[in-house]
């Protein structure tokens, strides 16, 4: 027995087995990327790297015969060294503030001079930790650029299937991994520096077009999906988690939306977001392209069929006899009414529900906050339970350019596909041309959270275009109560419905 595992062991270990392995992934990797040119340069050093060894011999030839080649293998390893313990040590003394240059350079002399003098024991063992720390954030990084991503839910938008302080795996592969599309930016955080919660983790310097690798299927009605928030594009950081846009809408601001653009950057700081650095959402799935969805008493109805029964869905309901309050989650008393934070699950479990006095809120949300954010039409008050019908836009599909349509879609027309739209009069221009239709370009979803009462979803900021879509929430990893009740052992390792 003994034999055979060490037999497993050297063919597992032998540099054919592991170079083999490693050039198998790499093709694999560049057929799903569509980059076949990288395969020329990538198997023969591959090759090299695991058997050949051509490139180490001519390294240590030159290293010994040539004194230029010290200096400049001496100045790439401190560099290398200064980015890794610089970025570090510029992030927990100085938390981002001042110039990291200046903390590069420092750390740059001192890693030269040890590389040119004196390489002690001290700076010997840091530089492994530097390699070891390289090597895992390359690696972690395409892992979570392509295949996978964790996330922590911070909300209770979607109370009932997920929880605030719930670790969720994200599956990028299920719809196709994005691109990046804002490459230049620091490893394993969104949009902002580690330990400081306002400066920017990236640069906009350089930026490529949407694109989006194969995948296994396509979002479908039902799938709990992360995206990046449409309205996400200008942030007000003082009150980073309104909408900029519902500022903008908000009276309190000024008389016009002119005044009020002006009134919050006067006395606000704005952050401009690239579209894969807006904050990143998690709500259901319920109108895909091309779908037709309404929602009556908070039911929706999709191409005129009632949605799956969700057991775990919620809404808040209020019970005005506050003597007999029902046990199932109260959240909190105002005034003459408690508020009730109740699933159709737990409702269906009394049979007279009409003694408590049970009703939903949903109409208590003013009808200019949710979509198309105007007057209502024909007479009709759109409410968080009511509202619709609705018609979710699809690529290649055409509409009439009416002002009720534009009310709708005008965002997604000019925002989300680039183009400028101009009213005047009865008469609709795109890009200065008279025009009567629109073609979309790309689909369109409607989402919606499990906590109806509880989410800011697409009745109020709109549709989600299909190059916001991040990934499909899959699995929850961890789970921890961020009131201190500790680890919730029961939802560690359970799939996400």
């Amino acid at each position: 027995m003994k034999k055979i595992f060490s037999l497993l062991k050297q063919f597992f270990t032998s540099p054919w087995f592991v170079a083999s392995l490693t050039a198998i992934i790499i093709t694999l990797f560049a057929i799903w990327y569509g980059a076949w040119w990288s395969l020329i340069v990538a198997l023969p050093i591959v090759y090299d790297y695991y058997i050949g060894g051509n490139i180490k011999r001519l390294h240590h030839k030159l290293y010994e015969r040539h004194r230029w080649y010290q200096v400049v293998w001496a100045v790439w390893c401190a560099a290398v060294f200064a980015l890794v313990v610089g970025v570090i040590a510029h992030m927990l003394i100085f938390r981002w503030e001042g110039s990291f240059l200046l903390t590069f350079a420092v750390v740059m002399a001192v890693a030269l001079w040890c590389e040119m003098r004196s390489q002690s024991k001290v700076y010997i063992w840091i530089y492994g930790w530097v390699h070891a720390i390289l090597y895992a954030t390359v690696v972690a990084t395409i892992i979570q650029l392509y295949w996978f991503q964790m996330f922590v839910i911070p909300t209770g938008s979607m109370e009932g299937t997920l929880l605030a302080g719930d670790y969720i795996l994200v599956n990028k592969v299920s719809y196709g991994p994005r691109v990046p599309m804002t490459p230049l930016s620091f490893p394993f955080v969104h949009n902002t520096m580690p330990m400081n919660g306002t400066k920017a983790s990236f640069t906009t310097s350089w930026q490529r077009d949407y694109r989006r690798l194969s995948s296994c299927g396509a979002v479908e009605r039902g799938d709990v999906v992360v995206f990046n928030f449409p309205e996400g594009d200008t942030v007000v950081l003082e009150m980073a988690a309104m909408s900029y846009y519902e500022l903008l809408r908000d009276g309190r601001f000024g008389a016009t939306v002119a005044e009020r653009r002006r009134n919050i950057a006067d006395n606000f700081t704005l952050a401009v977001r690239p579209l894969d650095k807006k904050e990143n959402y998690i709500k259901r799935c319920v109108g895909i392209p091309g779908d037709t969805l309404q929602i009556i008493d908070g039911a929706v109805y999709t191409n005129g069929e009632r949605e799956a029964f969700v057991p775990k869905r919620q809404y808040i309901y209020y019970n005005e006899y506050t003597q007999k309050p029902i046990k199932m989650g109260i959240d909190h008393a105002t005034g003459d009414y408690l508020e009730l934070p109740v699933t159709d699950d737990e409702l269906s479990r009394y049979s007279d529900t009409t003694r408590y006095r049970l009703k939903k809120i949903g109409g208590a949300v003013s009808g200019s906050t949710l979509i198309p954010h105007t007057t209502p039409q024909r007479g009709v008050r759109w409410t968080l339970d009511d509202m619709g019908p609705i018609w979710v836009p699809c690529a290649g599909a055409t509409i009439e350019l009416t002002a009720e349509n534009l009310a709708m879609y005008g965002r997604c027309i000019e925002v989300y596909e680039g183009h400028a739209v101009e009213r005047r009069g009865d008469e609709t221009y795109i890009d200065g041309e008279l025009a009567t239709s629109y073609t979309f370009a790309q689909d369109y979803y409607f989402m919606m959270g499990d906590n109806r009462h509880g989410s800011l979803d697409s009745r109020f900021w709109g549709f989600v275009p299909e190059d916001h879509i991040v990934g499909k929430a899959s699995y929850i990893w961890f789970s921890v109560d961020p009131a201190g009740d500790g680890i919730r052992w029961k939802r560690i390792f359970t799939s996400i419905e």
